[in-house]
């Protein structure tokens, strides 16, 4: 295939090659300096989405000789040309089916993360997509007061919207405004909806609202990368583990918030999924995987009182980091 023998198709072999080397060499280094907390791999996981973006053009102005044959043959340990330019059973060359891979991640991509942005509706308080209740304002006012005056932050505003079902979130940047659900708010008891408030809090703190669109343009420009695809994922989750063993150090009841987090589980009814077509078993997957990450949120939380953790350590971050940029290199 004559795309990858172009600039943008070595870009795309590269990044995929060394997206799965970070990736590796991560998950080394989790196991090797005995990283187990999630602010930890958090950070980690920023360099499987961040360096195989940058290391080939990089590689391209320090180095052109990279490319050139020589350096293949002689100093580079994997050549992606050679063996994209291999054919299977002599028949269908491996650029094809690499070129079939970006294609369907690269669909799936635009089916799960694209589409649902058209289709979906944005909650705010002027969309008038909901109704907002006042009737729970002093509640909210009171419990807010609660966690925001001992940690010395501004008090965000909230609207609490006539939805039945769960719902709670932040929205803005510079000023935040939490979005919660009349049906959490009726639902929850006090120490609950302090467990979930504080949550959200932390959020803030972290600056959540900033990061969280900064790695989603990241996996956007990786868009036909597996690995971009579950790293991704998973450095979502590690925020919001992140922010539950925070709010626990905050409310000192972790029972309150893994009883505020079941209340987020999402109950299909009986139909068999495959009764109802690709959109009925899309749906029955997506409310697996929503409960499955709940679950595990609530699995950590119960072991945060014996977890132990030896806290970020730059040193061994550095490594990783001056190693998977070294083997990128040799990986032409």
């Amino acid at each position: 295939m004559t795309f990858i023998h172009t600039i943008a198709g070595e870009y795309a072999a590269q990044s995929v090659l060394h997206a799965f080397i970070a990736l590796i060499l991560v998950e080394i280094s989790f196991y090797a300096w005995n990283i187990d907390d999630h602010l930890s791999k958090f950070r980690y996981r920023i360099l499987t989405l961040t360096l195989p973006i940058i290391m080939f053009p990089l590689f391209q102005v320090i180095s052109p000789e990279r490319g050139l044959w020589y350096f293949r043959l002689t100093t580079a340990l994997f050549d992606s040309q050679r063996w994209l330019d291999m054919s299977i059973l002599g028949i269908y060359p491996v650029a094809i089916v690499f070129a079939g891979m970006l294609i369907v991640f690269s669909s799936f991509f635009v089916m799960q993360e694209i589409l649902p942005i058209f289709r979906g509706r944005r909650v705010s308080p002027q969309s008038g997509d909901y109704q907002t209740i006042h009737d729970y304002d002093e509640r909210m006012h009171r419990l807010l007061d609660a966690i925001c005056t001992p940690l010395r932050i501004e008090k965000p505003s909230f609207i609490v919207i006539d939805e039945t079902f769960p719902i709670l979130f932040t929205q803005g940047f510079r000023r935040h405004t939490i979005v919660i659900s009349a049906h959490l708010v009726e639902t929850l008891g006090d120490e609950q909806l302090r467990g979930a408030l504080t949550h959200e809090i932390v959020h803030m703190m972290r600056s959540s609202s900033l990061k969280t669109p900064f790695i989603y343009l990241l996996r956007m420009l990786m868009f036909y990368n597996p690995v971009s695809l579950v790293e991704f994922r998973r450095i979502v989750h590690d925020d919001e583990f992140i922010c539950d063993a925070i709010a626990i150090s905050v409310t000192q009841n972790p029972e309150a918030l893994i009883n505020a987090l079941s209340a987020f589980y999402y109950h299909s009814d009986d139909e068999d999924p495959r009764e109802g077509g690709l959109d009925r078993m899309r749906e029955h997957v997506e409310i697996h995987s929503h409960n499955l990450i709940l679950e595990e949120r609530i699995s950590r939380l119960q072991e945060l009182p014996n977890a132990r953790t030896g806290g970020f350590r730059l040193l061994p971050f550095m490594l990783t980091a001056s190693v998977i940029v070294l083997a990128g290199y040799l990986v032409v």
